[in-house]
């Protein structure tokens, strides 16, 4: 062998030696760091850095924490109890899984918050063949989403579009039978009712009822300044009913200097007080139409908590007053637990109040305020991108750090500096151009919402009218309208249905509208709440966007809340992402109240992935095993709408129909007792989806 080749051969066993860095440049990645600076400079940030909207029930709660920590036992036992309602419906019948409901038969309503109300299933507006086999019972497969269907999702351009399938049906949750309310039975799981074929859910029948919105999330719902889609579980809960100060017939019963006396109540940071005062008395929902909330009290007030339902002795709150071996709490009746916690002025009298007492009477009261304890409980912050946020480099894979700067570039509206450097960054790591989600301007804040106290504040105030540019069509594309309009902030019409559809915001509760816009114009002497900011300096003409508006959800735990939007009308995040792509589905229909952030949307297919991918890491693993502060009790839902429950040897049967059953699980969570995984609606795994 010649010295050359010796020294080749030498040399490039040295090379072997050498780590590949040395011999090959390294693929330049995105940097964490500035990523995390510019989601901090767009207002992101961990949900542990958040501070909870302060109640103060000092006028209504006995003292001590021991109080306030049964409270929240109240309140958890009173969501999941089956006996509330009429034919065994809980709260949690429709949020029994990450705060939501994935069931997928018998939860189609045909359109009944139309305009006017639509009550035929499948009908669509539009001259296509539509989804004619909707109906009452139908069990909904993969392929009808999403419910409006293009012969290509991704076009942008409205004028080009070809609709192939399309109905006003909304995918939402079934509940009640629709009967009519007779008595109820203390003691019984049921109620008495009777026929009720005058009600307009008799389309239902046999079948139950279904609401007429999808189910959004309870968790994290603390932080909502108002609840339910269009917003009318008031922020300020007035004790016994959900809009506030927009009924000016409710109030509660105290007992004052020896005297009972009706008085107004209005109690602040309370929408998930007012939101859980509506369910238990719909007639869709949980009750039999015509029951008052003083029925419910007559029916629980004597009765054990749960007393046909399974608590796991490790319940994080429960689990101290689990009876071992056997269903229900140890607490003897709910009125014992009342009595433990509230003040005496607001049960004690012996007076009756139309043939109710007091504490029946002022039953609403005590719910709604146990239940949004209870909820105030469901924080999910632990999640990848909150341990992301808190600096750890490696809790977000290099798709979700260009995901998260999709959901972060604002595109032509323009990007602070710290998302500029992020972007310049990562794009020549990338070697292309990232697009434009826009998510940001809707989706802000820690809890990824625009519709939450933190992304309403503004100073010491709460910024909740809002002057914003239009919208308008130009050859089929959207773009913004010098003409300015008003709306309520924190929600938004993007177009997911035509307008006439459900007016949301837009609607009136007790004839008075919901929006704030509309109040304020309707009456020039509308009192402004004083920690309420309206706009400087109102344009002289101006259009009203708040029609079609809809609360803007928040994004936390997503991958487990399908389907989506108030019409449940997309089942995957893969659909949901094409959707704002393409810039909605009637944003031509609705252009003259689109809401302006969808104009500046302006993605290419790399991004979807990896935008779907940083969605996925706002999953906190604790609400998917149902551990720590998110078990539960054991609850039995109906499935295919024929479900019909009874007592039978102690303990809920079912009697007619299908039901699942929920197991309790306590605090170690699903895995650790080793129960089954949940299983996210029709089967879909959002990651494997994408």
């Amino acid at each position: 062998m010649s010295r050359a080749i010796t020294v080749i051969l030498a040399a490039a066993m040295l090379l072997m030696l050498i780590p590949s860095a040395v011999t090959a440049k390294e693929k330049e990645l995105i940097n964490p760091d500035t990523v995390r600076k510019a989601a901090l400079a767009s207002g992101l940030d961990s949900l542990r850095n958040i501070e909870i909207p302060g109640v103060d029930l000092s006028a209504y709660l006995n003292s001590g924490q021991t109080v306030e920590d049964l409270l929240v036992v109240l309140g958890k036992a009173l969501f999941w109890d089956m006996q509330v309602g009429s034919d065994g419906q809980a709260c949690a019948s429709c949020h029994f899984q990450a705060g939501a409901d994935p069931r997928s038969q018998n939860q189609l309503n045909p359109g009944l918050r139309a305009v006017p109300p639509d009550s035929l299933f499948g009908n669509n507006l539009l001259d296509v063949d539509g989804f004619t086999q909707f109906g009452p019972g139908y069990q909904l497969e993969e392929d009808d989403f999403p419910l409006h269907q293009l012969d290509d999702a991704e076009e942008e351009n409205f004028d080009l579009k070809v609709v192939t399938k399309d109905t006003n049906d909304v995918v939402s949750s079934q509940g009640v039978h629709n009967e009519a309310f007779v008595a109820v039975v203390p003691g019984a799981l049921l109620d008495e009712g009777e026929a009720n074929p005058d009600s307009p859910n008799a389309i239902f029948e046999p079948f139950r009822n279904v609401e007429p919105r999808n189910t959004p999330t309870t968790i994290n719902a603390l932080w909502n300044h108002s609840n339910f889609w269009d917003g009318r579980a008031h922020n300020l809960f007035n004790g016994s009913s959900v809009i506030g100060p927009l009924d000016d017939a409710a109030g509660v019963w105290v007992v004052i200097n020896g005297e009972l006396e009706f008085v107004t109540v209005r109690i602040e940071n309370s929408s998930l007080a007012s939101q859980a005062v509506g369910p238990p008395t719909s007639k869709e929902e949980m009750s039999f139409d015509g029951r008052a909330f003083p029925d419910i009290g007559h029916k629980l007030l004597a009765t054990q908590p749960l007393k046909f339902q399974e608590v796991s002795a490790t319940d994080s709150v429960l689990g101290a007053y689990a009876v071992t071996g056997g269903k229900g709490l140890t607490v003897d009746t709910y009125a014992e637990l009342i009595e433990d916690v509230f003040q005496s002025q607001y049960w004690d009298s012996e007076a009756l109040i139309d043939g109710y007492s007091q504490m029946e009477a002022n039953f609403a009261l005590f719910f709604g305020l146990a239940v949004q304890a209870y909820e105030f409980s469901l924080i999910s912050d632990d999640s990848p991108f909150d341990r992301f946020m808190e600096g750890d480099n490696d809790a977000l894979s290099q798709d979700q750090l260009h995901g998260l700067l999709v959901f972060l570039n604002t595109g032509d509206k323009g990007n602070n500096n710290k998302v500029k450097v992020a972007l310049k960054q990562a794009e020549k790591a990338l070697g292309f151009e990232i697009g434009a989600g826009n998510c940001i301007s809707c989706h802000g804040g820690a809890l990824f919402s625009d519709a939450t106290f933190p992304a309403l504040a503004d100073g010491d105030e709460l910024e909740l009218i809002e002057i914003e540019d239009t919208t308008q069509l130009i050859e089929g594309l959207l773009a913004l309208d010098d003409f300015q309009g008003l709306l309520d902030n924190g929600f938004a019409n993007i177009g997911v249905r035509p307008t006439a559809d459900d007016l949301g915001r837009g609607g009136m509760e007790n004839g008075i509208d919901l929006s704030f816009v509309r109040q304020l114009l309707a009456d020039p002497n509308f009192e402004v709440p004083e920690d309420v900011e309206l706009p400087d300096d109102l344009p002289a003409e101006f259009s009203v966007l708040v029609d079609g508006a809809f609360k803007i959800a928040g994004l936390r735990n997503i991958a487990l809340t399908a389907p989506y939007f108030h019409n449940g009308g997309q089942a995957t995040l893969e659909q949901v992402v094409e959707f704002y792509d393409r810039q909605s589905d009637f944003g031509d229909v609705n252009i003259e109240l689109l809401d302006r952030n969808m104009v500046f949307i302006d993605m290419e297919d790399e991004d979807e992935g990896p935008l779907i991918a940083f969605l996925l890491a706002l999953t906190d693993e604790r609400v998917e095993d149902e551990g720590g502060v998110f078990d539960h009790p054991q609850l039995l839902v109906p499935i295919d709408g024929l479900t019909k429950f009874a007592i039978v040897d102690g303990s809920i049967g079912v009697v007619a129909g299908e039901a699942m059953e929920i197991p309790a699980v306590g605090a170690e969570g699903r895995e650790s007792a080793s129960i089954d995984e949940i299983v996210p609606f029709l089967g879909i795994d959002q990651e494997e989806d994408d």
